[in-house]
């Protein structure tokens, strides 16, 4: 069997939201900006998701931050179960993306868009994080 593949760029959101709601159980602004980091991080790697890269999530195990994580597996195919998926107790909403041949970027969801996570009705702010400009939900920076 062929290893799946994920395309950010033609990848339908919407599903993999529908997708995320099946994993995590519920609809939340942090799974959905999870989503889009994780397919952020394929573009920005050009990788193809799920084997050849690797992510370590500072989210650590409290939720709504934690929520990041789950996401972050539905975008990026990263997961604990494959091995390519680490959480810290960093408590922060960074993620660390690395590819096989040594292409790193590090993703942080930007503190306007978390303290909106936060004030807001959680449908409604969902729904806007899936449509808002990446610049200004997340910071990211690229290594090599």
């Amino acid at each position: 069997m062929e290893a799946l593949k994920i395309n950010p760029r033609a990848a339908d959101l919407d599903e993999m939201i529908e997708r995320g709601v099946h994993l995590h159980g519920h609809l939340g602004p942090f799974l959905v900006a999870g989503i889009r980091m994780g397919r952020l991080a394929l573009d920005l790697l050009n990788s193809p998701g799920y084997f050849g890269i690797h992510a370590v999530s500072e989210t650590g195990d409290e939720t709504p931050l934690s929520c990041l994580t789950d996401g972050v597996q539905i975008g990026s195919g990263c997961s604990i179960g494959k091995g390519n998926l680490r959480v810290t107790d960093a408590k922060r909403p960074r993620v660390h993306f690395e590819t096989d041949d040594g292409n790193r970027v590090t993703i942080t969801i930007r503190p306007e868009a978390l303290e909106d996570f936060r004030r807001g009705e959680i449908i409604q702010e969902s729904n806007r994080t899936a449509v808002r400009p990446l610049e200004e939900l997340f910071a990211w920076g690229m290594e090599s």
